[in-house]
């Protein structure tokens, strides 16, 4: 434990030396690997965040090609039970073409660095969870304000974007959750320029302050979330209302649907979504399917703006001819107004290989099409490493 503890210390300086970006479970591997719930492999009871031990050894001896230990600092300390540590750290590259005469936008940069913490108090059935890292962004941050902030980004640096307080007992069962997250909603997929993510509230940075209730069963869940804008550092959704989110797995443990909604009202507008989604593993093939539809009802403070209805959804599949390899193809369309010519179609191709414990390499291709305007093309390369 003592030579555990300098290594700590250098994991906190480096994070608060890049910036911080949301990590996420990855759903492709919801059924795939025999495992029907994410809090079989994540403390929290939706997954994404800290790894449980399951979850640890998984990564290391099924999950990564070459194997290696998935322990925090590949086993080289041993921790305590009631405390869990780790980190994520990622680097990466992007090039955008827009059409513009001037060639294609070509950016490498430091994209995540999040220092992550739980502590269980025994017997009790509490924990405490949390990260903290320094955030950025690649544009200069004094030319434009982000959406996700109410003020510019020199001004808050330093985030923990995701911090909690959880009551529950056992990982089947009940819990409560209080705190800064984001509300269990859709396929919630890590990469937040989907537009199931990104047009539903699911953005870089936009955790709400949450009470959050549910039920975590072996065939079903149920989640309830209550919502609010972040009142500590204005960082954030300026969003209040209420989420939920029910699924029932079905075909032994080989699919899964779920029902959705969600009420929230920001400065101006209130916007209703209700949503399904849906996945199924077709061993066979080693391929996982999966679709989510939502269907968004805008309303206007202002009686002189008309109501807008909006449909957002994606589909598509993952190939993973091995757990350490995943090819996904998926097909995005976020139909801005039902009543007019108005969207965005996107296809992305994404490429996931995971070498070593702790290692992941991630390639990105992404085509947009907006209606009457110039396709934009996207491809990013990122690493990313875990302890």
């Amino acid at each position: 434990m003592p030579r555990l503890l300098p290594r700590l210390a250098a994991l906190v300086v480096i994070s608060a030396a890049l910036h911080a970006a949301p990590a996420a479970a990855y759903p492709q591997w919801q059924l795939s690997t025999g495992n029907e719930r994410c809090n079989q492999c994540h403390y929290a009871p939706a997954g994404g965040g800290l790894l449980t031990s399951y979850g640890r050894d998984a990564a290391g001896e099924d999950l990564a090609q070459f194997g290696g230990n998935g322990a925090l600092l590949h086993g080289l300390g041993t921790l305590p039970p009631w405390l869990a540590l780790g980190a994520d750290l990622r680097g990466a590259f992007v090039a955008q073409g827009v059409q513009d005469p001037r060639g294609p936008t070509v950016a490498a940069f430091p994209m995540q660095a999040d220092a992550e913490a739980r502590v269980a108090i025994p017997d009790t059935g509490l924990s405490l969870s949390g990260t903290l890292g320094l955030r950025g962004q690649v544009r200069d941050p004094d030319v434009l304000v982000p959406v996700e902030n109410y003020q510019p980004v020199s001004t808050s640096q330093l985030i923990s974007r995701e911090h909690y307080l959880m009551y529950q007992p056992e990982a089947i069962g009940s819990y409560l959750r209080l705190g800064r997250f984001f509300a269990p909603f859709g396929l919630r997929f890590a990469e937040h320029t989907l537009y199931i993510r990104r047009d539903l509230g699911f953005d870089q940075l936009r955790e709400t302050y949450n009470l959050s209730a549910g039920v975590v069963r072996p065939g079903w869940e149920l989640h309830v979330t209550l919502f609010a804008p972040d009142f500590i550092r204005q960082i954030g959704s300026d969003e209040t209302g209420a989420a939920a989110y029910y699924e029932k797995r079905l075909g032994g443990g080989t699919a899964a649907f779920a029902l959705q909604g969600r009420v929230a009202a920001a400065p101006g507008v209130t916007r209703f979504i209700g949503g399904a989604v849906g996945k199924a593993w077709v061993e066979p093939w080693r391929t996982l399917l999966f679709a989510e539809v939502d269907g968004v009802d805008l309303l206007f403070d202002d009686p002189s703006v008309s109501s807008r209805r909006q449909v957002v959804a994606a589909a598509g599949l993952t190939l993973m001819p091995a757990p350490w390899l995943m090819a996904t193809l998926l097909g995005e369309r976020n139909q801005i107004d039902v009543s007019f010519d108005d969207a965005w179609t996107a296809v992305d191709a994404f490429v996931n290989w995971f070498p070593y414990a702790h290692f992941e390499l991630q390639a990105v291709g992404r085509l947009q099409h907006p209606t009457g305007g110039d396709d934009a093309k996207t491809f990013f390369f990122q690493v990313h490493y875990f302890l």
